[in-house]
């Protein structure tokens, strides 16, 4: 008859169970959206670029017509006004008039977002915050939206405060700003602004 001399009593069951976030998910979740955003300035910087071009093209046209047309009004002061003269000035001003409006759209952030939206997202990366992960950007004529993860609750003023040095974003009150606790430990945050009144 043989005595066992070891009893086993570390059962199966009394195993930690292993977690399912673990740091390495996280990193590769964080790296995956740094890729991303990565990603995303350059394509929106090259949208910028290009809009930058047609910008200067149109200007350098509005300049010359703008040149014309004061030519042609030097000469209606000096001489007698011709039909066909006169026809000529009312269609170059009509021109002038639509590439005028048409460089104001170009130039005015609460229009068109092309170029802004690239200049804020350069913003955004030199104000980058080592404990801020940002998830949702959302931007329109009236106010801009945040949102996104961070390490710590103290994190996300901190990150706040540095848009003072920001010219398109200093301009912004931040006036909805809520902070949630994740189940893993996260400070999950949403941030809204709204133009300061009289600020255009």
């Amino acid at each position: 008859m043989v005595i066992k001399k070891n009893i086993n009593l570390l059962q199966a069951d009394l195993f930690p169970e292993k977690p399912l976030l673990t740091l390495g998910k996280v990193v590769a979740c964080w790296l995956g959206l740094l890729l991303l955003m990565a990603i995303w300035t350059i394509v929106t910087d090259l949208n910028y670029k290009e809009a930058t071009i047609k910008y200067n093209v149109l200007k350098k046209d509005l300049q010359q017509k703008q040149r014309q047309g004061s030519q042609l009004e030097t000469r209606l002061a000096n001489r007698q006004v011709t039909p066909e003269l006169k026809q000529k000035l009312s269609t170059l001003k009509l021109v002038m008039q639509h590439k005028d409006a048409l460089l104001n759209k170009l130039t005015d952030s609460n229009e068109t977002f092309a170029g802004g939206f690239v200049m804020i997202m350069n913003n955004l990366s030199k104000m980058h915050h080592k404990d801020i992960r940002l998830q949702k950007i959302s931007i329109n004529s009236k106010a801009m939206t945040f949102s996104g993860l961070a390490l710590n609750p103290q994190a996300v003023p901190a990150w706040l405060a540095g848009f003072k040095q920001s010219s398109l974003l200093s301009g912004k009150e931040f006036l909805n700003f809520k902070l949630n606790q994740s189940e893993n430990n996260l400070t999950e945050f949403v941030v809204s602004s709204a133009e300061k009144e009289g600020k255009k």
